[in-house]
């Protein structure tokens, strides 16, 4: 398996509520905001709170964050910004469900948030400010390499953060009416669909396979997974195999055929047909592109 990561959005507007954007990164720093209503989106997000404190409306139940935190949690659950204090800033990033869950974290952390928790570092690291305010130089710089070590500095933050104290709300213990009104009931079957395909993407699956293994009718696991993650089944395994197929391209000289079966593409007449209509290019012109980015890049 492969971490990669297929596009990355430099948006100025907040929230990201967008379906276009749930499988982009994305990163803002800005002051906090109160929010007028609730949202919800498909991203795993992460706030730091740098000389602010914040409270929150997540999923029905009021949560106060204090000042210089690290929280982080799924963003499908209605959540809300509905006080703020201080005259620092705040710093929110946001990872799509997939690369997040490529990444390979403890199943006990992976389980929280899935399940609706906010989890909080005990304390930030000194060295988190200065290293969020390098990551904004570098996103704006808009190079790949650069992008591409950005993503891999947060994911080691993340996973620094689930090997050391952390705290959470209970959420998952509130109570039932909230969930009734949103999508955490649904969590637990969408946490084993996603583990599923994430094992079983290059091989030949199908909904029915996923289903079965699901315990679900096929019918109501395509509803609930694109209830809430806003792709239907079909598109998210096609998702990920694009993104095992983007690595291959760039990390090898391997022959398009060869990565488009690796991939778990059944043919390479199906592999040009979902890459071009993503893409708009070729696997070869994206190999190209890619290479000239990446010796650009060096010659800087």
């Amino acid at each position: 398996m492969f971490d990669w990561v297929n596009r990355i959005t430099f948006d100025e507007s907040s929230p990201l509520e967008v379906q276009g954007y749930e499988n982009k990164f994305g990163f803002q720093r800005h002051q906090p905001e109160i929010m007028e209503s609730s949202h919800w989106h498909g991203h795993i997000e992460i706030n730091y709170l740098f000389n602010c404190s914040a409270d929150y409306l997540i999923n029905g139940k009021k949560i106060s964050v204090p000042e210089g935190r690290m929280i982080l949690f799924w963003a499908s659950i209605p959540h809300q910004m509905t006080a703020t204090e201080g005259e620092g800033y705040m710093v929110n990033i946001y990872i799509p469900l997939q690369a997040f869950l490529s990444w390979k974290f403890p199943n006990a952390f992976i389980d929280h948030i899935l399940h609706g928790e906010v989890l909080v570092a005990d304390s930030l690291h000194p060295t988190d400010q200065p290293l969020t305010l390098m990551w904004e130089e570098n996103l704006e710089k808009k190079q790949n390499p650069l992008m591409l070590q950005v993503i891999d500095e947060i994911r080691n933050r993340i996973r620094r953060m689930s090997l050391e104290p952390f705290s959470t709300f209970n959420l998952s213990s509130a109570d039932r009416k909230y969930e009734a009104k949103s999508l955490v009931s649904s969590l637990p079957y969408i946490h084993t669909i996603l583990r599923y395909i994430a094992d079983n993407y290059d091989q030949k699956i199908t909904v029915d396979d996923v289903a079965k293994h699901t315990g679900l009718h096929p019918n109501y696991a395509m509803k609930i997974f694109k209830q809430v993650m806003k792709i239907s089944i079909k598109q998210y395994i096609n998702k990920l195999r694009l993104q095992h197929a983007q690595a291959l391209l760039i990390d090898t000289h391997n022959a398009v055929l060869n990565i488009a079966l690796e991939a778990g593409f059944g043919s390479i007449s199906r592999f040009y047909d979902v890459f071009q209509r993503e893409f708009k290019m070729t696997p070869l012109q994206f190999r190209q592109n890619a290479f000239n980015s990446i010796t650009n890049s060096e010659v800087k």
